[in-house]
């Protein structure tokens, strides 16, 4: 497996909601969208994995800018309720009044995330670059909300490179790592992190050295 540096253009700002926006995290979603096969898509990243972590580092990049931007979802029902469902008051009749509670857990829900204006995102990387080029190939957008417009990619290019994707050239994590697979600087930052797919489960977080300054 070779050892590789990808960079993405960007043609538009980059939205992120925390965490490190790691190769293999964006390579999994890829592969998900393609497969529909969540079991495939976190075993069969064309990564190295040593004890189940990915060799690919966290999104690295330099802002130009950075802003919060805020979007509105409503929640819609798909079909009509029957009449006859819905609860009685008093006088006999169905209630067709949402108190306060209702509407703040039914109603307009707004999140706000943090857009990054940059020119481009790099990620380091050890394992088969050919193939991690033809899954990003077809890619227009990345990042949270990209259906909006958001992270448009107007750009690739994959270059030969010494970094693994989980040591920097000092020592320091390039990923989260945990403790006891980190082989790098030890007075690196720790925190408290998901490590490998998928990220949102609790059972995939641990105590690790963390990069710093990095997303």
């Amino acid at each position: 497996m070779d050892r590789f540096r990808l960079t993405l253009s960007l043609g538009s700002p980059l939205v992120v909601n925390g965490g490190y926006m790691t190769l293999d995290a964006l390579l999994a979603a890829l592969i998900y969208e393609a497969t529909d096969d969540l079991e495939q898509a976190h075993s069969q990243i064309p990564l190295k994995n040593t004890q189940g972590l990915w060799h690919g580092s966290a999104a690295i990049f330099e802002p130009w800018d950075t802003q919060r931007v805020s979007f509105v979802a409503n929640l819609r029902a798909s079909h009509d309720l029957d009449i006859d469902l819905v609860a009685q008051n008093k006088q006999g009749q169905p209630h067709t009044k949402l108190g306060l509670t209702r509407r703040r857990e039914f109603g307009a829900v707004m999140n706000s995330y943090r857009a990054i204006a940059t020119p481009e995102v790099t990620w380091y990387a050890q394992g088969d670059s050919a193939q991690v080029e033809r899954l990003l190939s077809g890619v227009s957008f990345i990042g949270k909300r990209r259906a909006s417009g958001f992270g448009q990619v107007t750009g690739m290019r994959i270059e030969p490179d010494e970094l693994d994707g989980v040591v920097g050239p000092f020592g320091d994590p390039l990923r989260p790592v945990p403790i006891d697979l980190f082989a790098g600087n030890g007075t690196a930052l720790k925190a408290d992190a998901a490590w490998r797919p998928a990220y949102w489960h609790p059972t995939n977080r641990a105590v690790c050295f963390v990069p710093q300054g990095v997303a």
